[in-house]
């Protein structure tokens, strides 16, 4: 009988062990969960910030690029009115004139072609799926071509 006691007891101290070690595992998993998810918030705010600064300099490179365009077309329209200027032209001879303004309005430039434009449309024929054939041929998009 004191050996059911014993066993009692070896029962119970397994089942505790067990549940220790259920319960640390499970600890241990939350953790590591916990470490995984701090490091992929560390990555993504990372990310965030590598995507901001190269925006951020994206936008200072074509702002360089905008004014290098800017001072370049008024050094050409300043060597064109200064160096093409002479008494034998006339002002409307003056190459500085065929420069567009940068401050012109944007109805100055063409507009692409919308696709509900009408006068666009007209000159646009649609794709034809056949080839010049007899009246009695099949063409290929007929249920039948290609039959016998």
């Amino acid at each position: 009988m004191v050996w059911l006691g014993y066993l009692v007891v070896f029962a119970l101290g397994f089942a505790l062990g067990y549940a220790f070690l259920f319960y640390k595992n499970n600890d241990n998993r939350v953790r590591e969960l916990e470490n995984h998810l701090t490091a992929l918030q560390g990555k993504y705010e990372s990310y965030q910030q590598a995507v901001t600064g190269h925006f951020a300099h994206t936008a200072q490179l074509v702002n360089n690029l905008t004014n290098a365009y800017r001072e370049t077309h008024d050094h050409l329209q300043r060597g064109a009115r200064d160096l093409c200027a002479d008494n034998q032209r006339h002002a409307g001879a003056n190459p500085a004139n065929a420069f567009i303004g940068l401050e012109a309005p944007q109805d100055a430039f063409p507009h692409p072609a919308m696709l509900n434009d009408d006068k666009f449309l007209a000159s646009v024929m649609p794709p034809r799926d056949y080839a010049t054939k007899s009246p009695e041929d099949k063409g290929t998009l007929d249920e039948e071509f290609g039959l016998k």
